[in-house]
């Protein structure tokens, strides 16, 4: 993930062959928001984000 300082992030997966793929962009915020979800821990090795549906 890209967390850009306008407040996008841009998700880059895993696609076929192990290629990269970009999937939609989303939007977050300061206090630990992202669009669909919610950061619960963030470590300089770890990100935990809880999807909602």
């Amino acid at each position: 993930m890209q967390f850009r300082p306008d407040g996008t992030l841009l998700e880059v997966a895993i696609g076929r062959g192990d290629a990269p793929e970009e999937r939609p962009a989303g939007r977050w915020t300061a206090d630990g928001r992202v669009t669909n979800g919610r950061i619960i821990t963030a470590t300089p090795d770890r990100l935990e984000i809880r999807w909602e549906e």
